[in-house]
């Protein structure tokens, strides 16, 4: 399934939508000195969602929301100023005072503000609607002023929020109706003009213990503001579930396997964001959140005994060299009744994968020589380095020695290997570190491998070189 879009740079918080819960008594966020990024500016604007629940807000028991206030010089900011209404102030550098009182309230509800400022008007938005304009004129000069963030600082007395705050940004330009109608309809777009600091709060888990949280991350410009009065621990005064702007794709790739959207292809596990285009102009946006199977395909070898290391998958098939099925082998363990090589084919959700190979060379080799098959031959030191010994423990059969590497490739032949007690030494010094085994052909028929068919049967040593 693919869909056309366009891929953000930013990654998704696939494990949170949160915001944060103000306790109205002494919680905000605090930015310092952020109002140097506005300063000079002829337009800025802010943005936010808000959910309040306080029903009876007056003085001094106003509810500040977002903004800056010295209430000299540099003012711009939004408070709830009653259970109806906001306010929205801008008070430029001559001291001039522009302030907006409008409603409505939605009371323990989660609603979309916005407060633009163009260069010669104060505009407040309510969920995407303009809801009241006046003339304003002027520019702020302070850059000492923070931003606050369920605060608003008023002489001895701030204004603290009843409530829950998400989403929180700023702009260095006055952001047009239609952008403002899709802040309310859709995610924020990191990528967005003028974008100065961006908090969209998906930081911590939502009710849980966030006390190592060390600040509110602001993703766009790195102006990251500081807790205070915040507990960051338990259901209010912390971070808590969050007003969610974006639709959540997840899926499980299998191994090898690709998915494309939005125009990307994906192959590796991760959270990625995409934006979709809408023909409101708004862009819809999906948090893509893609994990790969991670299926163990090691097989333990005991023997003839094979036991996938995976556990828990829904199925199990065992396969033998050909890839054919064997009829009745479909547990996590089987027992090879012949020598040779063994997959498990095993099925993890809605992926099927095959384990590496597991070889059996044990079956019937007890019985020939009657001797446990890790007796037919001492090889040491083990591990060892630069030579091998091996004394054969097996009198009277004719044996052919073969080294292999893990890659397959022969180290080392040697026939008519076999006469019991006699030590034979093998030259490992050019060999690089690593696992190797030595197979032991057995011949009982007494010649050598060069005029016969293949040997009766065969045993696996494994010597390690480090």
């Amino acid at each position: 399934m693919a869909f056309m879009g366009m891929l953000l740079v930013s990654p998704c918080k696939g494990q949170s939508f949160n915001g944060l819960s103000m306790d109205g008594i002494d919680d905000y966020v605090a930015v310092s000195g952020s109002s140097a990024l506005v300063a000079n500016l002829g337009s800025f604007s802010m943005a936010c969602w808000v959910y309040p629940t306080n029903a009876t807000p007056s003085f001094p028991d106003f509810d500040g929301i977002i903004g800056f206030r010295n209430d000299a010089n540099a003012d711009f900011y939004v408070l709830q100023l009653s259970a109806t209404t906001f306010e929205a102030r801008f008070r430029n550098s001559a001291g001039t005072i522009h302030t907006l009182t409008q409603g409505p309230v939605l009371l323990n509800q989660w609603q979309h503000l916005a407060l633009v400022y163009t260069g010669s008007s104060l505009r407040f938005y309510h969920n995407g609607n303009l809801a009241g304009s006046m003339n304003a004129t002027g520019t702020i000069t302070n850059t000492n002023i923070p931003l606050e963030i369920g605060r608003l600082s008023f002489s001895n007395n701030p204004f603290y929020l009843n409530g829950n705050i998400d989403e929180a940004a700023l702009w260095g330009r006055a952001l047009s109706d239609n952008e403002v109608m899709c802040l309310y309809k859709q995610q924020l777009d990191s990528a967005s003009a003028g974008l100065l600091s961006y908090y969209p709060m998906d930081q911590g888990i939502a009710g849980g213990n966030n006390v190592s949280v060390p600040y509110l991350e602001d993703i766009k410009g790195g102006y990251h503001g500081f807790f205070y009065g915040l507990n960051l621990t338990g259901s209010n005064s912390n971070f808590v579930t969050g007003r969610q702007m974006m639709g959540i794709l997840r899926d499980t790739l299998c191994r090898g396997e690709s998915l494309v959207y939005g125009g990307t292809t994906y192959q590796q596990a991760g959270q990625f964001r995409v934006r979709l285009p809408r023909p409101d102009q708004c862009d819809s946006t999906v948090c893509v959140l893609i994990k790969i199977d991670t299926t163990d395909r090691r097989i333990s070898v005991s023997r003839n005994q094979l036991s996938a290391v995976q556990v828990g998958a829904l199925t199990y098939q065992w396969i033998n060299s050909a890839g054919n099925a064997i009829q009745g082998a479909t547990n996590r363990n089987y027992t090879a009744t012949s020598n040779g090589t063994y997959r498990a084919v095993m099925r993890i959700g809605s992926c099927m994968d095959t384990s590496y190979p597991a070889m059996v060379s044990t079956v019937r080799l007890s019985d020939e020589l009657n001797l446990p098959t890790n007796r037919a031959v001492l090889v040491y030191p083990n591990p060892g380095k630069d030579w091998i010994q091996l004394i054969p423990l097996v009198d009277g059969t004719p044996m052919m020695l073969e080294v292999y590497s893990m890659d397959g490739k022969i180290m080392h032949r040697q026939e008519d290997f076999g006469e019991m007690g006699e030590t034979y030494h093998v030259k490992s010094l050019d060999w690089p570190n690593g696992l190797y085994q030595f197979r032991l052909k057995m011949m009982p028929w007494g010649g050598s491998s060069s005029n016969q068919a293949s040997p009766a049967c065969w045993i696996v040593t494994n010597w390690l070189k480090q």
